[in-house]
């Protein structure tokens, strides 16, 4: 039989506002809900693969893998693109789903980052325009928040801390100046588009000596779950369009699917994956076709793990756990 754990990187609406998702409803509401702690869905992901936290968890090395990369012995970091806003007192920041940015100006960039840093040891990447990173050879002695977490926020209380904080906030400050006077931010300004004017470190780490496998394949077009599948050993697949084929292609055995955020707007997201997933997901479980489904998503500050096999669905007692904030 088949078995899933699906994924959902974004956060879950709230109860009250799950009308109009009956499908998701009805998984909630039956499901065996148990809470996994702070770190979001791409920890919940990393712990399934028995990857262990360093002072982050250590997305930047397996996402490098996942973008074709070679991670060696280095240490690795995100450094993605992002706009700062400034708003009364804060900085607030503005993540990549809400600005584009061509390859030829990322490359322009990363080039004005390699040579600013070169003396310092940071060597950065642009694998895709939006997806940054940076290598070093030394451990930099730093807890980073992930991007996630701070799009939308004040940066200030959510930089880099720990020993090596102050070096990495006097980066911080040197990038916002370099930037701004960069021709390709004088371009965009002239064009009435967002500047880039930072960069966000977060998700550093080495590749871990060991990523457990065990699943009969991973589904997903996050660079993660690339990185992963490649560091295990698994089969890794694009993410189908929707469930209905998913069932078509995926053979007996646990399988990891990591489902696209589609766009910035969350409910039209959750509406997209409703139709696309979670009904013909439900459908299949109440068939038979799926004999366990565990949906880990993010609910509050807490990543819950929503537990449910076929014989749940027929629990009408249950409710809609507290944990759905």
């Amino acid at each position: 039989m088949r078995s899933l754990r699906l994924f959902l990187p974004q956060p879950l609406p709230v109860a009250g506002a799950l009308a109009g998702l009956p499908a998701l409803a009805r998984i909630l509401s039956r499901a065996r809900a148990i809470a996994c702690g702070a770190g979001g869905w791409e920890a919940a992901l990393l712990e399934s693969f028995g990857v262990q936290r360093q002072c982050d968890w250590p997305v930047a090395p397996l996402s490098w893998l996942g973008d074709g990369g070679e991670a060696g012995a280095s240490y690795w970091l995100r450094a993605d693109p992002v706009h700062l806003r400034a708003e009364r007192d804060a900085l607030v920041l503005i993540d990549g789903r809400h600005f584009a940015l061509e390859a030829e100006a990322a490359s322009a960039l990363v080039q004005a980052l390699n040579a600013h840093f070169e003396s310092d040891g940071l060597r950065f990447f642009a694998p895709s325009p939006m997806r940054w990173y940076v290598a070093m050879d030394r451990v930099p002695e730093i807890a980073t928040s992930p991007l996630r977490a701070v799009a939308g926020r004040s940066v200030e209380p959510l930089l880099p801390q720990g020993d090596g904080a102050l070096t990495w906030h006097r980066w911080f400050n040197d990038i916002q100046m370099m930037f701004h006077i960069h021709a390709v931010n004088e371009a965009r300004e002239s064009a009435g588009q967002a500047t880039v004017n930072s960069v966000w470190f977060w998700g550093g780490g080495v590749l871990p000596a060991r990523v457990r496998g065990g699943f009969a394949g991973l589904w997903g077009e996050d660079p993660l779950a690339r990185g992963l599948a490649r560091a295990a050993g698994l089969p890794w697949t694009a993410l189908p369009e929707n469930a209905a084929q998913w069932l078509a292609q995926a053979p007996e055995g646990e399988h990891v699917v990591v489902l696209d955020p589609f766009g910035v707007r969350q409910r039209e997201t959750l509406e997209i994956m409703e139709h696309g997933w979670f009904a013909p997901l439900l459908r299949a479980l109440r068939q038979r076709l799926l004999s366990k489904m565990t949906l880990l998503a993010e609910s509050g500050d807490a990543t819950v793990r929503f537990e449910l096999g076929p014989g749940d669905l027929w629990k009408f007692w249950r409710r809609m756990p507290a944990l759905v904030k």
